[in-house]
Formats: structure tokens, sequence, C-alpha cells
């Protein structure tokens, strides 16, 4: 016999027991959920199974085959595509995994070495295998992948939503879940708002990201993601080699103007390295007194210079108009963000970009670059494999995917209102930050009809930071040799610039440096033209411009400005 206690409880006292009760219901119905997901899911997912495959066909170092050769499998990469009524499977031998996909899904498997992409007609997918520099990798995750993402500033003053976020078991592995939503503006063109992260825990600091992109939040959408993570395996043997297909070469833009034309065809196929100078405002406020005084000194005139806008600000027509008149081109180089980039937790205006809001800006800016008439570089955001832009995928929803679109905004802009003089630069980074295979350069190259050279960044930064960062004195060699190990390959067939760099003086001798850069230079034949940065960064930790912690400047001292005209003049 069971005895019956009965209660009294007041007001407040019966709430909270049946807020509890209530929880209570809510977690076993999220377990049945989940069990009910994964019972259907492991009843009907498992194509690896002949009798409930339809047909298979793989890409073998990304070309479609129907069947496999002898040691296929063993020395060729091979993606095996299993295909049912409703569904496909993917078995990804090279990198020693295999989960399912919609029925739907087409593959894009160019950049496998680093990332495969799919699409449906509602989803992209996009999928990794991904190595943690940090023994916590959910804390690498949390307080850096998602930095800005799980920001409630940033989250507040982007419109952006966390809809779940949560570390569940999920088959044989611990997954972290992350729903995501941004509320564009009513007349945008990005239609795929909603996110999914996930993020698979292996071992060893190994794990696996998957992202989804969806236009609506539903259960759809919901009941896809959980498929896919149901049905993630590592219960294949790693086998032949992961390889990226990528076949990157500039194409011409047909409406260039006659003497755009010209110049690209001469940086091309010069033989002879042109050199250009950054000095602060000195194209957009007319400063050019501080090149003239330093060619006067070394006999030298520079070809080219630097600017430096943000997206809302006016094409410099007069500073251009001098430049050229003066005998330079002018790299102009554009960046969607503000403040220099020192609030990333704020307001991202790449995200207004993305939207639609700025086209009036980049309209006018357009016309006006039509209207000065000649050859000049543009470079639109560079260094976005970093996490210190506010175009970078770090800030825009983890996903680069956003940055080839506000390239192909601003490209097709300026290809409706007539710009026939405009060089485009392609410049990620030499290092990836952070270091992820979704984030390497390749997911953020708009495509070979919208880039005309590739753009190339290396900095001495000297040693000022040697305990805070481990910076190390470093050699114009080191630099780009590494660039050339970085990038020599995959951007081959373009002609490339040195879109900025220099040499700190803190920590080495600036005088030898530059002699040693000279005397290398015949090794990089791809480098067409180099922009020295004359500049310098300050110590943030004390008042503006109080202490020195990268002196740039090329004429630093009256030496190290000889050295450089001694040795450009025997070039």
């Amino acid at each position: 016999m069971v005895k019956i206690m009965k209660i009294k409880l007041n007001k407040a006292a019966a709430a909270a027991v049946c807020a509890a009760a209530a929880a209570v219901i809510a977690c076993c119905a999220v377990v049945l959920l989940n069990q009910n997901i994964r019972i259907k899911i492991m009843d009907e997912i498992n194509l690896r199974y002949p009798e409930k495959c339809r047909y298979t066909y793989y890409y073998v170092n990304n070309i479609l085959q129907y069947g496999l050769e002898e040691h296929d499998l063993e020395q060729n990469d091979v993606k095996e595509i299993q295909v049912g009524n409703n569904k496909k499977y993917m078995v990804n031998h090279s990198r020693g995994y295999a989960m399912e996909f919609p029925r739907d899904a087409t593959f894009d498997l160019t950049s496998g070495n680093e990332f495969i992409k799919a699409k449906t007609e509602k989803y992209d997918i996009t999928v990794s295998k991904e190595f943690s520099p940090y023994e916590d990798v959910r804390g690498y995750i949390r307080d850096y992948l998602h930095k800005f993402l799980l920001n409630d500033r940033f989250r507040e003053q982007n419109k952006i939503e966390i809809h779940k976020n949560s570390v569940e078991k999920i088959g044989d592995f611990w997954v972290q879940v992350v729903f995501a939503e941004r509320t564009p503006a009513p007349d945008s063109p990005i239609k795929q708002k909603v996110y999914a992260y996930c993020y698979i825990y292996e071992e060893e600091q190994r794990y696996y990201r998957i992202m989804l992109k969806a236009p609506e939040y539903d259960d759809e959408f919901i009941d896809t993601v959980y498929r896919m993570l149901y049905s993630f395996t590592l219960d294949v043997p790693i086998q032949g080699v992961s390889k990226d297909y990528t076949n990157y070469a500039p194409v011409e833009d047909p409406n260039w103007n006659e003497e755009t034309k010209a110049f690209y065809e001469e940086l091309v196929n010069t033989d002879k390295l042109k050199w250009g100078i950054y000095v602060p405002q000195g194209v957009r406020d007319l400063h050019f007194e501080e090149v003239e005084e330093m060619e006067q000194t070394i006999d030298y005139t520079f070809e080219g210079m630097i600017e430096y806008l943000y997206y809302w600000e006016e094409f410099p027509s007069e500073g251009m108009l001098e430049a050229y008149n003066k005998g330079k081109i002018v790299e102009l180089t554009v960046q969607t963000s503000t403040v220099m980039n020192e609030e990333l937790d704020g307001w991202s205006p790449a995200f207004d970009v993305l939207d639609g809001r700025c086209d009036d800006y980049i309209r006018a800016f357009a016309r006006a670059a039509k209207e000065f008439g000649h050859p000049f570089l543009f470079r639109l955001n560079n260094e976005m494999n970093s996490d210190w832009v506010s175009y970078s995928s770090s800030v825009l929803m983890c996903d680069p995917s956003l940055y080839v679109e506000i390239w192909h905004r601003y490209y097709n802009i300026f290809r409706e209102e007539g710009v026939d003089n405009a060089i485009w630069i392609f410049n990620p980074n030499n290092i990836t930050f952070p270091p992820c295979g979704f984030n390497d350069p390749m997911a953020y190259y708009p495509g070979n009809d919208y880039v005309h050279v590739f753009g190339v960044t290396g900095y001495n930064t000297g040693t000022y930071y040697a305990e805070k960062y481990g910076e190390k004195w470093r050699s114009f060699e080191e630099l780009y040799d590494e660039c050339e190990l970085l990038f020599g390959e995959r951007y081959a067939k373009f002609p490339w610039i040195i879109t900025e760099f220099a040499s700190s003086s803190v920590g080495g001798d600036k005088v030898q440096w530059i002699n040693d850069m000279f005397g290398v230079l015949h090794k990089y034949p791809k480098i067409k033209m180099a922009f020295w940065f004359n500049s310098a960064d300050w110590d943030p930790d004390y008042p503006k411009e109080t202490v020195l912690s990268r002196p740039y400047w090329l004429d630093e001292t009256p030496e190290t400005l000889k050295a450089f005209g001694d040795n450009v003049k025997k070039e």
C-alpha cells in the first residue's frame, strides 16, 4: 500500500514546485526528442550497407568517377558519395570521416585539404578538420573562435540572437552546438541569416567543425543539423592524401581602358621591381612634400604611393590626379571598418555593406573613380584572414563567404558604373588568425574574374614585444620565403605586389636589413612592385604616440635612407 502524503504549500512554494516540475518535463522532452531523432536516424542513415544504397560515385583527385582503380584509395584523394532515396552519405577517405548530407547536396572539393563545401536548395554547408593550439579546446572555441558571436555587446550592436548554445553527447562524441541568427535589413539581399556551428570533439586537441547556413530557424533546419551530427563517424581508415585543386589565375578585365590595360601588361611583364611608399594621408591631404624630400635626398623617384580610406570616405580625386601628374600610381586601400578597427566588439559596418545600406557611398566612389580615368590599384579589405579587422570571419559570423559577398558587391557596382581603370588586389595576411582550415585565405578568394593582382604583406616587426608576443627579428628573406612557401604555387599565375612592408629598428641593424633585402630580391620574380610603409606603431599602453614600439620609417636615420637609395639605383 502506498501512503500518500498531503503537503500544504503557500503560493510561492507551489509556484517553485511547478517550475521545477516543468523544468524536469522539459528536460525529459529534450532527451526524448534527441533519443527519437537518434533512433530514427540510426534506423535510416547508414547507407554504407549496399542494400540501402541506390548507387555510388567517387571524386578521385577531384575528378568524378563511377568506380575505383586499384590503389586509388592508397595513393589518391578519394571522396566516396553513396546515394540513397532521401540522403547522400560522404566517406572522406583521405580525412578519415563520414557523414550524411541532404539528398540534393552538390559538393565543392577544390579546397579539400582545408575544408569541403556542400550546397543544397536551402542550405550551405562547410566541413573542416581542425586542431586547437590549446589543450582546452572548449575554451579555445568559446573565448577565441566565438569571442564576438558570444559577446553580448557585439550581438546587441549587430542584431544577432543566439537560439542555442550547448555541449551535448551525440552518438559517440561530445559536440558543442550553437544556433545563431542575424536580423538583416528589410531589403537585404542576404537570405541565409541563420547559422548552426557544430564542433565535434575528438581527442588530443583535434576537432571537426560543421557550419550550416539557412534562411530560417525552423524544425526542418534543426532536424537536418542533428541528422548530420548523429551520422558523423570516424570509423573510416585514413587512406591516400588530401589535396587542394585550386586553379587561381587572373582574368584581365575586358572593359579596361587602354591606359589601364597598358599599365597592367607592363606590370606583369616587367623584370625590374617598381617601388612605392606610404606617408600618412599623403594622397588624400596632398602631403607630397615628405616623399619629394626623400626623393631629392636619394636621387630616386618612387613610382607609387598608398592611401587608406574608410568605406564612407570619398574618392580622393584631387590627390589621385596630383599623384598621377607626379608619375605615381596609387594603391588605394578601402576598408569596410571604422575607428581603425579598434572597437571590434561593437557595431560592424561590414554588415551594412552586406545589406546594401552603403550602396550610395560605393556608387559615388565608383563614379569619381571612373571620372579620374587613369589606372589605380584597388585593395579592398586587406588582411581579412586575421582577427584584427571588422571584415574578418571572426567578426562576420565566423563565415568567410560574407567577405566574398562584400567583394562582389563592390566589384559589381564598379562594373555597373563603368569603372574601367581599377586593378583589383587580393591581399591576405601571411599568417592566418584564427589558425583554422575554414579560415584559410582560400575561403576568402573572390574568384578569378574578380582579382588581377595578388598582394603579400610581411613586416619585420622587431623585438619590442619579444616577451609579450614572442616577436623575433626577421630578415626580408625569411618573411618572403615564407610567403613563397604559403602562396607561391597557389597564386603563381598572378603578378605579386608587396602591398605594404617595412623593418623596425628595435632589436637589430636596420641598415644591414635593407642591404640584405636588396641582395635577395632576385629570388622573388613574381614580385613586381613593393610599397614601404613609412610610418610607425606606438605602444597603446602609454598615452597616444608617446612610446614607439615599431619605428618603420625608411628615413628614420640618414643612414637607413641612404642604404635604400644606394641599393635601389643599382637595380
